[in-house]
């Protein structure tokens, strides 16, 4: 609870975890303030504020970012159809207005191209070089950058390869489970997945799917570096020795 004066654990059937919220700006400053990093309770962080990074960590207590990628137009449909079931959300993300509407007519209404930019646009490069809104005037530069640093900084793991990804992560950061849990967790969580919204899909290649790739034309060209790196960090960071280097901090 933002609440309570100092860090303490909570235990939820199971899950642990801090009572601080770095997914939110508050909850950030929050952990600032409370030391989060130099408590070392926390294993993971989870933000999608850039700003999160240089506020928690420092020179002596750092950090590593890893993350899972998913192909952008994927991404903007599975939200797109998110938004019509979401009535836990706050009204920015909840939209029962959408409810039932198919996305590809959707985009063919007139009177939405500004919430379609503002709802599928570049969100990846706009977060990674420090952006907000996901339409804000973006360029190359922005694009070029957001490569920097996504090869320099950031562990790269994919939707589509969820399994190694997973062991990745596991085998960088040495997180173990006791042997009786690990296949349990891994076949529950991973194999089979939790909280799966059933929605249609696009084709790749539709007027549908080259509309949205359009509108995340910078993430479609991060995502496709990402792509790259997943197979080079596969080589030099997880050779056939089992070893693995370091990445910028």
């Amino acid at each position: 609870s933002d609440s309570e004066p100092e860090l303490k654990v909570h235990d939820r059937e199971g899950t642990y975890y801090v009572n601080v919220d770095v997914s939110r700006k508050e909850g950030s400053v929050r952990a600032k303030r409370l030391g989060l990093a130099k408590s070392g309770l926390a294993d993971i962080f989870y933000t999608q504020f850039q700003f999160a990074a240089k506020l928690l960590f420092t020179p002596e207590y750092r950090g590593r970012v890893f993350t899972l990628l998913r192909h952008p137009v994927e991404r903007s449909v599975s939200m797109f159809y998110y938004k019509q079931i979401a009535s836990w959300e706050n009204p920015r993300i909840y939209r029962p207005d959408l409810d039932g509407m198919n996305i590809g007519v959707w985009l063919k209404r007139g009177d939405v191209q500004d919430d379609v930019e503002a709802m599928y646009g570049n969100f990846m490069v706009a977060r990674l070089v420090g952006g907000g809104p996901h339409n804000i005037d973006l360029t190359n530069d922005d694009l070029e950058l957001a490569k920097d640093i996504l090869r320099q900084k950031v562990l790269v793991g994919l939707i589509t390869q969820i399994e190694e990804s997973v062991n990745r992560f596991d085998k960088y950061f040495g997180w173990t489970l006791r042997q009786e849990e690990h296949p349990e967790c891994f076949e529950r969580f991973i194999r089979q997945g939790e909280n799966i919204n059933e929605h249609e899909h696009v084709q790749e290649g539709s007027d549908t799917w080259n509309k949205l790739a359009e509108l995340a034309k910078y993430d479609v060209q991060l995502y496709e570096y990402a792509l790259q790196l997943f197979d080079e960090q596969g080589k030099n960071l997880f050779g056939n020795d089992g070893a693995t280097i370091d990445i910028g901090q």
